[in-house]
């Protein structure tokens, strides 16, 4: 019976010289916390940085792999994103504003959910950002889904 005990105690013996055992998920987040802390430090710096993440906030990252490897990285408050909703074809009163980030959430959060649903028309939702010099419009076709009570978007990039 003393053979598993050693085994066990063997197997949780600190290494040599009381140095800690070698922990991969430690390991895994202080690279996590450096990698997000430099790309928040690259933010004023970089225009790659800052059009990636304006991408990000508009959905149009290129890659699924591009956006995952973002979302650690908390959302930044320091854009200006401004949007205009204009009911389709193009007529009407059209309704203006900023949002913290993420321009798309005027339509899918919150009060306009309701508003904007009850309406089921097609809208056209404009949404601009921008942050030191690096701007990003994209322009999104928005339809209410009959299906799962939604709405369908079809985003473009406007030069």
């Amino acid at each position: 019976m003393d053979e598993p005990e050693d085994e066990e105690q063997a197997q949780n013996a600190p290494a040599p010289l009381g140095l800690p055992r070698f922990d991969l998920g430690f390991i895994f987040i202080l690279l996590l916390i450096v990698s997000v802390t430099g790309w928040l430090l690259a933010m004023p710096f970089s225009r790659f940085v800052q059009r990636t993440t304006l991408e990000r906030f508009h959905f149009q990252t290129p890659s699924f792999v591009g956006w995952a490897a973002q979302q650690p990285i908390p959302a930044m408050y320091n854009f200006y994103n401004h949007y205009e909703i204009r009911p389709s074809p193009w007529q009407g009163q059209s309704s203006v504003g900023t949002v913290n980030h993420f321009p798309l959430r005027i339509l899918t959060f919150g009060d306009n959910r309701a508003i904007f649903l009850a309406k089921p028309e097609p809208r056209i939702l404009d949404a601009w950002s921008s942050y030191r010099g690096e701007e990003l419009h994209t322009r999104w076709t928005v339809t209410p889904s009959t299906e799962d009570g939604g709405f369908d978007f079809v985003g473009e990039v406007v030069p």
